[in-house]
C-alpha cells in the first residue's frame, strides 16, 4: 500500500508493546504466548512460593502482582472465545 510518498507494507501479523496483534484479530497465539510467559513469571518467582514459613495470602499476592499481570497484559483489547478463556483459567488454577 502506497500513499503519497509512503510505502507501507502488509504483514499478517507482528508484535506491537509485547503483544502480537495479526490480521484475523484471532487471540489464539496471544493466548498461548501469555501463559507461555506466565510461566515464566511463576518459575523464576517458585522458590518464593514454595517456602513454608510464608502465608497462603502472602503467596496468593505475590500471585497477584507478578504472575496474573504477565498473563493478562492488554487483556481489554481481546476477543476471547470459550476455548481460550478456558485455556486461562485452567493456567489460573
Amino acid at each position: 500500500m502506497k500513499t503519497d510518498n509512503f510505502a507501507f507494507e502488509n504483514v499478517e501479523s507482528f508484535n506491537y508493546l509485547g503483544s502480537i496483534l495479526n490480521a484475523d484479530n484471532k487471540m489464539k497465539i496471544e493466548i498461548v504466548e501469555r501463559i507461555a510467559k506466565g510461566n515464566k513469571a511463576y518459575y523464576a518467582n517458585v522458590k518464593l512460593i514454595k517456602l513454608k514459613f510464608l502465608k497462603k495470602n502472602t503467596k496468593m499476592k505475590v500471585h497477584k502482582t507478578m504472575i496474573r499481570p504477565v498473563i493478562t497484559y492488554w487483556r481489554e483489547t481481546w476477543t476471547v472465545t470459550a476455548k481460550g478463556e478456558n485455556s486461562l483459567r485452567i493456567f489460573e488454577r
